[in-house]
């Protein structure tokens, strides 16, 4: 299967999934990781455009641990607006993933990159599939099918998970990926006063006590047409 995750920032993908997506990658399923900005704002004192620069080469270097494909599309970081022209981008992006599965955030998240890149996905997804859309760069690739899965929020909050992925044989690969993102967890200490370490193993460690293991990433699935429910595809 092609899986994908669509994530607003660089490091979302770890925070949140990273497991999962090991598990189909050992499985030999090809994963696509897309970051739709480039994360440029999210430092006080590194300039734009460095920071820019420089989270793009981490990103890369974390999607190599998995060998997974990266897109990074290059939206300004906390500017994402479900509008036309980044629509066109968001479809492009499904496009070249041309997914079975599709991670993103969910809509009532805590940050506006993250509810509108969740609902960039949910708007494109039929679009992707339609070969007269205009604007695109890229030729439509399969019209449904796909299921799409919500990412839990960063600490649980306002998110009831309705299946759960055991990670406990992956938790060393997600804790190496997101260990490639260093600007963050300078920023985030100086920022939130968060360790992000110990963030995704207290976060991985509660899912798990729900989940009936030690560590566990939880989701829900969007319930809709045409989205080939009949059967599950988490790992």
């Amino acid at each position: 299967m092609n899986i994908l995750c669509v994530a607003a920032h660089p490091d979302d993908t770890e925070l949140l999934c990273a497991g999962t997506l090991a598990r189909y990658v050992r499985e030999g399923h090809r994963v696509t990781i897309a970051i739709f900005t480039d994360g440029s704002i999210g430092d006080a004192v590194v300039k734009p455009d460095i920071l820019s620069a420089t989270r793009e080469k981490e990103a890369r270097a974390a999607a190599e641990i998995l060998g997974a494909d990266l897109i990074w599309t290059g939206v300004t970081d906390e500017l994402v607006f479900p509008d036309k022209e980044q629509r066109h981008l968001m479809i492009d992006v499904l496009r070249r993933a041309d997914p079975d599965v599709i991670f993103t955030h969910s809509p009532n998240d805590y940050h506006p990159d993250h509810r509108y890149v969740s609902q960039l996905v949910f708007d494109s997804y039929f679009q992707k599939g339609l070969p007269h859309m205009p604007g695109q760069s890229l030729p439509a690739c399969r019209f449904a099918g796909a299921q799409l899965y919500y990412m839990d929020n960063i600490g649980g909050i306002n998110f009831l998970p309705t299946e759960y992925v055991d990670i406990t044989d992956v938790f060393e690969t997600k804790k190496a990926m997101l260990a490639c993102h260093k600007s963050q967890f300078v920023a985030m200490e100086d920022l939130a006063s968060i360790d992000m370490n110990w963030m995704i193993q207290m976060q991985a460690g509660f899912r798990g006590l729900a989940a009936g293991c030690r560590y566990a990433e939880g989701f829900t699935r969007l319930d809709a047409s045409q989205r080939g429910l009949t059967r599950r595809v988490l790992p």
